[in-house]
């Protein structure tokens, strides 16, 4: 009788014992795919452009913050107009930015999230506001609120470059629409823009962006 109890007692400890290790298998399976859902991201190529003749002294710089891709796709379509015109132009991501004192007019453009511009954007401002100051400066934002281009829309993103006149003044703004490709956003960020029920599509009026740039 004793050696029966004993057995039964030690198959059920065992039977826990397995049951406690499958669940914390299965734990750590389902945490570790949050992890690793939470820390994706797309491969997404950023430019680092330089056109136009290098023994031009004046040249521009189009320094841009893009999280998904379409601002640098604007920034590099603004450099391409600019160069265009006879002017010699590099599109660089403001992280890759190291001198200023190469330009003598400075574009920077960043996408708008949450209301706000990007932070490497408004870092890049800080740490230059003096030499920018000093210089021709413009400035455009990539919103998906544009993607309806009524004026109460233009008045709520133009005031998201209210941090930006702060410090420098801009001589220049540019207000454009931007992509929504679900393709190019970590996954939290798809499934929050899924929830929204937002519309997908490239929402880029290039017409309006050439002309922006062509009068620069």
């Amino acid at each position: 009788m004793t050696t029966q109890l004993q057995s039964s007692t030690s198959s059920r400890r065992g039977f826990l014992r397995k049951g406690c290790l499958t669940a914390a298998a299965v734990g750590l399976t389902v945490c570790g795919g949050a992890a690793l859902a939470a820390t994706y991201q797309p491969n997404i190529d950023f430019p680092t452009i330089s056109s136009g003749d290098d023994t031009v002294n004046n040249r521009t710089l189009i320094a841009y913050a893009s999280k998904a891709g379409s601002t640098a796709e604007i920034a590099a379509k603004i450099g391409e107009t600019i160069t265009k015109q006879g002017q010699a132009v590099d599109v660089l991501p403001v992280a890759k930015v190291t001198d200023l004192s190469l330009y003598s007019a400075v574009i920077l453009g960043s996408a708008i999230r949450v209301g706000q511009l990007l932070p490497e954007a408004m870092k890049f401002l800080q740490a230059n506001q003096a030499a920018l100051a000093q210089k021709k400066f413009s400035a455009f934002i990539v919103c998906m609120t544009l993607k309806d281009d009524t004026e109460a829309n233009r008045q709520t993103v133009s005031a998201y470059l209210d941090p930006v006149r702060a410090l420098v003044k801009p001589a220049s703004e540019g207000l454009f629409a931007g992509v929504m490709d679900l393709g190019k956003l970590p996954l939290f960020e798809r499934l929050m823009i899924k929830m929204m029920k937002a519309p997908e599509g490239d929402f880029r009026k290039w017409d309006a962006i050439q002309a922006w740039a062509g009068a620069f």
